[in-house]
């Protein structure tokens, strides 16, 4: 039997093994929002645009993960129903680190501000003296170079590299290596939990705002199996692993159906996949 596999937008996402998933969330994910998120869609067997549009009071009560989590009818596909999902014990230790570093990265991001990838892994710009030299070559022989978007651009007269003085992280430099651990290596993309204090959803847009756009969590997943080089995955891979583990360890149909949300079995029965394996081992049964 042939797997199915999504090639280039077409086909059912890949049915994801164990090793694949501890390496996603290992090594794939940059920081525990992608994790977390990603882990949401699998211990609830929900789709990535359900888990997108959480919202905090939906798995929280104040700063305690709920015992169920509520999918709610409006963000479900085709509005059909309510979902109660009981809460998987691995994904409440990922909400609430989750939320610990949120808190965590909000508070940097009061003391030093904005900050991009290029801020972070560049060489220091100032000496001892606070004069600013190379981030390339260190040579203190520098003139400006206009400037853009307002900010003043340096030169250096030594190897002729262009830079702009990255301020946010000179008095901190130990909040940058945390920062670096922490995974968010551009705090203008990034959606900080709790920076609008009037948001409701737990995996936040650009600015604090809105929900965390279908583009972006598409990318961000793309991006994290590019990293550890499996194939054939999709955002949906979650859902259709889930549901299929589901099956495998006999649990009966209509209890899947009633955590997928699927209105008909035999929808839900498209999601589940069957290994070749399971196939020579029914046939062996028989008398």
């Amino acid at each position: 039997m042939v797997k199915q596999m999504k090639i280039d937008g077409h086909g059912q996402a890949k049915i994801l093994n164990l090793q694949e998933r501890e390496l996603l969330l290992s090594e794939g994910f940059l920081c525990q929002r992608d994790r977390t998120m990603n882990e949401f869609c699998y211990y609830t067997a929900c789709r990535s645009g359900e888990a997108r549009q959480m919202l905090y009071s939906d798995v929280f009560s104040g700063d305690k993960v709920r015992d169920t989590i509520v999918i709610r009818k409006n963000i479900t596909k085709g509005k059909q129903a309510t979902r109660i999902i009981p809460t998987h014990p691995k994904l409440a230790q990922s909400l609430e680190k989750y939320i610990q570093e949120s808190q965590e990265l909000l508070k940097i991001r009061q003391l030093v501000g904005q900050w991009d990838y290029k801020s972070l892994v560049c060489g220091n710009v100032f000496d001892e003296k606070h004069q600013i030299i190379c981030p390339k070559c260190a040579n203190n022989i520098i003139s400006t170079a206009g400037k853009v978007r307002g900010k003043q651009l340096y030169k250096c007269k030594t190897c002729l590299y262009r830079f702009q003085v990255k301020t946010a992280f000179v008095e901190h430099p130990e909040l940058r290596d945390r920062v670096l651990q922490l995974g968010v290596y551009n705090s203008q993309s990034y959606g900080f939990l709790f920076l609008n204090p009037s948001n409701p959803y737990l995996f936040p847009g650009e600015a604090g705002n809105g929900c965390i756009s279908r583009g972006t969590c598409k990318e961000i997943f793309l991006n994290a199996c590019r990293r550890v080089e499996i194939i054939g995955a999709g955002t949906h891979s979650w859902r259709r692993t889930a549901l299929t583990e589901m099956h495998k360890s006999k649990v009966p149909l209509k209890v899947i159906q009633s955590i997928s949300g699927h209105i008909r079995l035999s929808n839900l029965q498209k999601y589940l996949e069957v290994s070749p394996e399971e196939v020579e081992a029914a046939i062996r049964r028989l008398p």
